[in-house]
């Protein structure tokens, strides 16, 4: 919002239009509130299109924490929007909640590209979604920034729930009840337990351990290029900690990363996604993870 920010934007050829300005604001995925800051800096003429916003991230919130519910056995079945919020509220200050949220739980898939990649898709809130567009990164600079990210941290938090789902007892930490918070940086159980690393089992109860399949919207030859310059990938890729795929940006067509052979063309049938008017119209009704749909018939994906 500082002119002088936005004046050496400018000499590098980011415009930035006068009446714009910018708002930060966190939300706590928990309970679903979302907190805005520095307004007490907002210029007069913008209030009204942030009171917009605010409306619009209201019902949106409502919307998740819906989505939600449907996954907690302690929710309400069929709550409305606003009794799903107020249930999720509820439990996040709840000390005696157990299961306050379900963190990463189920988590599958990562998406690196553009937003048409998954405009439309329900993914069960199951994918992370990296935002990279291919244009104009021919040589796969940007690309390679990006994955050295995505790959370790998507790894990490995916083998954390795989491997304390496989065997919660010795790669998680058991139950969550017994636990003590120890030197502020591990749990016990009571005062005499050795140290608990992993995740507690309130926390993996519904998950499915899957390795990630990171699907990134990239040519093979950058993405090999990138593999094979990069030792950290080489680890995660290679050795099967994560599963790789490419999209091709302009043909649309899917490649699967074999650590033997490299790139190999997806030949098999891909079967049609269903589609429904709006995403409470496919997870009414059910707890357990659902395949992929196209939401409002969207020709995007």
């Amino acid at each position: 919002n500082r002119p002088a920010v936005r004046a050496l934007l400018a000499e590098r050829g980011i415009h930035i239009p006068a009446d714009s300005w910018f708002v930060g604001a966190e939300h706590n995925t928990c309970d679903e509130q979302i907190t805005f800051y520095d307004l007490d800096d907002l210029p007069t003429e913008a209030k009204k299109a942030l009171a917009t916003l605010q409306r619009e991230l209201d019902q949106a919130c409502a919307l998740s924490a819906h989505e939600r519910c449907r996954r907690l056995a302690s929710a309400p079945r069929h709550p409305t929007p606003a009794q799903a919020l107020r249930h999720i509220v509820g439990r996040a200050r709840d000390f005696s909640q157990a299961r306050p949220e379900l963190g990463h739980a189920t988590n599958a898939a990562a998406l690196v590209g553009r937003r048409s990649m998954s405009h439309g898709l329900f993914l069960d809130r199951r994918a992370f979604l990296i935002s990279y567009d291919p244009t104009p990164d021919p040589d796969g600079t940007v690309l390679e920034g990006v994955l050295l990210a995505v790959g370790p941290v998507g790894a990490g938090i995916n083998l954390e729930y795989y491997f304390s789902t496989v065997n919660n007892d010795r790669l998680g930490c058991g139950t969550k009840l017994p636990h003590n918070v120890t030197g502020l940086f591990a749990v016990m159980e009571g005062a005499s337990s050795d140290l608990r690393t992993g995740l507690p089992r309130q926390m993996i109860e519904i998950h499915e351990p899957l390795r990630l399949q990171i699907v990134v919207e990239a040519r093979t030859e950058v993405l090999a290029a990138i593999y094979g310059r990069q030792p950290p990938l080489q680890e995660l890729v290679g050795n099967g900690w994560v599963h790789l795929i490419a999209k091709d940006p302009d043909s649309g067509e899917f490649s699967i990363f074999d650590p033997a052979r490299g790139f190999v063309l997806w030949t098999s049938p891909i079967q049609p996604l269903s589609v429904c008017a709006r995403s409470g119209d496919w997870y009414r009704g059910h707890a357990d993870p659902l395949p992929p749909a196209l939401i409002g018939g969207s020709d995007h994906v």
